[in-house]
């Protein structure tokens, strides 16, 4: 009995001392990778930040990066919002690559960044700074946010030898011109592909889910919505995530992105496409998608990573609204949702005449077997006349909007720009400005806007 008793106490003995040792072993591990960031940022020659709204940004920022190593410099990549003025002081040049949503504004990975640093001149006097300002020339305020960086880097007393780079709606032409001032820098071109190959692709199915909506010539209008499969026309198909897109190129060179409307894991691409018209032109990404022969491998894209529309975090009810196209991007966020056994409430509008087509079908059966719990439809341009937006409806629905999101509730919101910045609004109305920051903040709120 003595004997064992010694056993155990000196097994116990050496268990302790073991466990000691790891806990002290990973102690320093977890202060060595805690201080890696931070030193590496503060170190690095080059500073590349970026904003991104819908990945272009994001994709440019990694490329300018990869470049900058190659040619034998330290670099350092950070969003925005992670920018502070301490690696902005150590570092000898700054790449800002920054998206602009909205009517000049900042994407919602650089809010804080906007708040903060551009509140007021630093001193960058030791640093050279470059901008690449992405955007599109409908907005009256073209890549406004880009061009508030410029200004204030310029107010700082950085060193801009050349003027920002400002790019339409991803112009070739454009992102030429960023090209060659980085190759002036001493940062030659790579021959690499950013995520997966550009393939050729297959229409395999396209179906009229909605009826357009008759315009005036000269105004853009849309002659109907239509849901296609797609597939690579040889190899696998490439791997996705909630929220990813597929990013079409047309024959003169533009990129088109539309959100991919299927979860990960299937052998087909599932998109929502609008064919839009104007001045008797359809749409360049539209007019393809939507008129290139069934079977045909005739399309050249490749599926885009979309961090910023990844599921938003959290485990609490999804507030999920939209219209139009913007049914692609909520549908694997609603699949996903029901998923984890989360209710989740649609808010969705569409443009007329009425609700019997084939796009509201699929909502109402998700309603009927359990997949939504709460569904609103919402038409603008009803056959009666009496038109509704999606904002009025959440609006008509505040107090059940709070009962249902409560402290912990998640956002996700994908359509027009419009559309979106109104429902935002009526949603700060509803639940007050420190619970959407404090959503937009911890990641309960994500948006696809365009």
């Amino acid at each position: 009995m003595g004997e064992t008793a010694l056993r155990i106490s000196a097994s116990l003995e050496h268990w302790l001392v073991a466990g000691a040792f790891l806990l002290a072993w990973l102690w320093i591990t977890w202060l060595c990778l805690r201080r890696k960031p931070a030193h590496g940022a503060h170190k690095a020659d080059v500073l590349v930040v970026y904003a991104s709204q819908t990945g272009h940004a994001d994709d440019l920022a990694k490329a300018a990066h990869r470049r900058v190593l190659a040619a034998g410099s330290s670099s350092h990549l950070v969003r925005a919002d992670h920018a502070t003025r301490e690696m902005l002081s150590h570092a000898r040049q700054i790449v800002f690559i920054l998206s602009t949503t909205g009517e000049g504004d900042a994407p919602d990975m650089a809010r804080r960044f906007d708040r903060k640093l551009l509140a007021q001149p630093i001193d960058l006097s030791h640093a050279q700074v470059c901008v690449l300002a992405l955007g599109d020339r409908r907005y009256s305020q073209f890549c406004g946010f880009g061009q508030k960086v410029d200004a204030w880097a310029r107010t700082s007393g950085a060193h801009c030898e050349h003027p920002a780079v400002l790019v339409d709606d991803l112009n070739p032409d454009d992102l030429g011109q960023w090209d060659t001032i980085l190759t002036q820098l001493g940062y030659a071109p790579l021959d690499e592909a950013l995520g997966d190959p550009v393939a050729n692709w297959v229409i395999h199915s396209r179906e009229l889910v909605a009826e357009g909506a008759p315009g005036e010539t000269a105004t853009p209008h849309s002659t109907g919505l239509y849901r296609l499969t797609l597939a690579p026309a040889s190899g696998s198909m490439p791997m996705w995530e909630i929220g990813d897109l597929f990013e079409l190129r047309t024959e003169d060179g533009h990129l088109r992105d539309y959100s991919i409307a299927n979860r990960p894991g299937g052998d087909e691409v599932v998109l929502f496409v609008r064919r839009m018209v104007a001045e008797g032109q359809v749409g360049r990404g539209s007019g393809l998608l939507t008129g290139a022969e069934i079977g045909q491998p005739l399309l050249e894209g490749r599926v885009r990573p979309h961090a910023p529309f990844r599921p938003p975090s959290g485990s609490g009810p999804v507030l999920a609204i939209g219209a139009g196209s913007g049914w692609a991007g909520l549908r694997p966020h609603l699949l996903h949702a029901h998923a984890q056994e989360k209710p989740s409430w649609l808010v969705f509008g569409e443009r007329g005449p009425d609700e019997t087509v084939p796009l509201f079908a699929e909502m109402r059966g998700w309603l009927e077997d359990g997949t939504l719990d709460r569904l609103d439809i919402v038409l603008s341009r009803p056959a009666t006349g009496q038109g509704r937006y999606v904002q009025g409806a959440l609006e008509e629905r505040r107090a059940g909007i709070r009962t249902f999101l409560g402290a912990t509730g998640r956002v996700v919101i994908c359509g027009r720009l419009a559309m979106g910045e109104a429902c935002r609004a009526a949603l700060i109305e509803a639940l007050g400005q420190d619970w959407v920051d404090k959503a937009i903040d911890e990641g309960r709120w994500r948006q696809d806007l365009y």
